[in-house]
């Protein structure tokens, strides 16, 4: 009995949606880098406050604390924007990735701990 195989009209279609997935999924894992970036300042923002108080002047570990506060907060807004343009223009191919309410959910999670953050630093 011979062997049913795929014609060549049938690989690019399975192919492209393989093709879809990865850059769905390569997306996903970027954003997650971004997060962890964004953390990672966010939190030396309020350490270099916290955790050196008897450094002066405290308005200078302020400053730098709510720099990197900042950044941390600017750092989860690219990452969502960046996100959000990949996964329209996997949308208009006809893919469905990750319902997008997870990524706005842990978006403003970590928006809302940057304005957190920042008061933090303001009340010290």
């Amino acid at each position: 009995m011979i062997e049913k195989r795929h014609t060549t009209q049938d690989l690019p279609d399975e192919g492209a949606k393989l093709s879809l997935e990865r850059t769905r999924l390569a997306k996903e894992r970027t954003f997650a880098a971004w997060l962890r970036t964004a953390l990672s300042s966010i939190a030396v923002g309020l350490a270099v406050v916290k955790l050196l108080p008897l450094i002066e002047p405290r308005w200078l570990l302020r400053f730098m604390g709510m720099i990197f506060v900042g950044a941390g907060g600017l750092i989860v807004i690219f990452a969502f924007k960046s996100y959000q343009v990949t996964l329209r223009q996997l949308e208009q191919k006809g893919y469905k990735g990750l319902p997008t309410i997870y990524i706005y959910g842990l978006t403003t999670l970590f928006a809302i701990g940057a304005i957190i953050g920042v008061v933090l630093i303001l009340l010290d």
